[in-house]
């Protein structure tokens, strides 16, 4: 069995690991620490949230229900916060609000509720942002429409493996310039989901804001530039 600091040490190389996207890696010290330790709340909780970013998502749901409730309320709100977020992935969205407002009743200061929005409110809100975007941005959308679905699924992942379930929008296409070099058109189109940008902020305003962050980047993606292009810009 591997010394505490051992364990420990898997822990910390996990928790690296998902903060830079390397689940593979980060489920593989995860899945170590739970085999010296089938107890360790923390790895459980870490490993559910890896394979949910996998889109592992029948195993995440297996993982984060299976989980003891803690002592502690705070680290049941991260429990109920995940389970909320893999249930959006199902398309649960009735138990996913449930879970959302356990989890900030547990621990209202880092799980507030997310903004939720009917369909015609988000798009009055999405049409106002996309009014005030710069004209190179709007000739974009022009050419390019922007669809708003609830979430992302897992045959987006199959031809942009980069994306996980809480993204926020995705340019899917062609940009402008393989277009001009290949000489032929192409459909195109920006998806919004609207389920994690209502996650993504604790008002109206602030949605919106991460609506036109969103929209800033994908059009970026379409216009040609790479992401240290866009953060150059001003667009990330």
């Amino acid at each position: 069995m591997p010394s505490p600091s051992r364990l420990d040490e898997l822990m910390r190389e996990g928790e690296e690991a998902l903060d830079a996207g390397e689940f593979d890696a980060a489920l593989e010290r995860f899945e170590a620490v739970l085999a010296g330790d089938p107890e360790h709340w923390g790895a459980a909780l870490d490993r559910a949230e890896t394979l949910h970013l996998l889109w592992r998502t029948r195993e995440a749901l297996r993982a984060v229900t299976a989980l003891r409730p803690p002592e502690d309320e705070e680290d049941d709100a991260d429990r109920a916060d995940l389970e909320a977020r893999i249930r959006e992935v199902t398309g649960d969205f009735g138990d996913a609000d449930r879970l959302f407002a356990e989890a900030h009743r547990l621990d209202p200061e880092h799980f507030p509720e997310p903004v939720r929005m009917n369909a015609e409110d988000f798009r009055s809100v999405l049409d106002e942002v996309l009014a005030a975007l710069p004209e190179p941005i709007r000739n974009a959308v022009e050419e390019v429409p922007v669809v708003v679905q609830p979430k992302p699924t897992p045959a987006m992942a199959e031809y942009a493996p980069h994306i996980t379930p809480e993204i926020l929008g995705l340019f899917v296409g062609t940009s402008l310039g393989e277009k001009v070099s290949a000489g032929s058109g192409y459909a195109d189109v920006v998806l919004l989901f609207q389920k994690n940008l209502e996650h993504a902020g604790t008002t109206a305003e602030e949605v919106a804001e991460e609506i036109r962050i969103t929209l800033l980047h994908e059009y970026g993606h379409y216009l040609g530039f790479d992401e240290d292009g866009i953060e150059d810009l001003g667009l990330a």
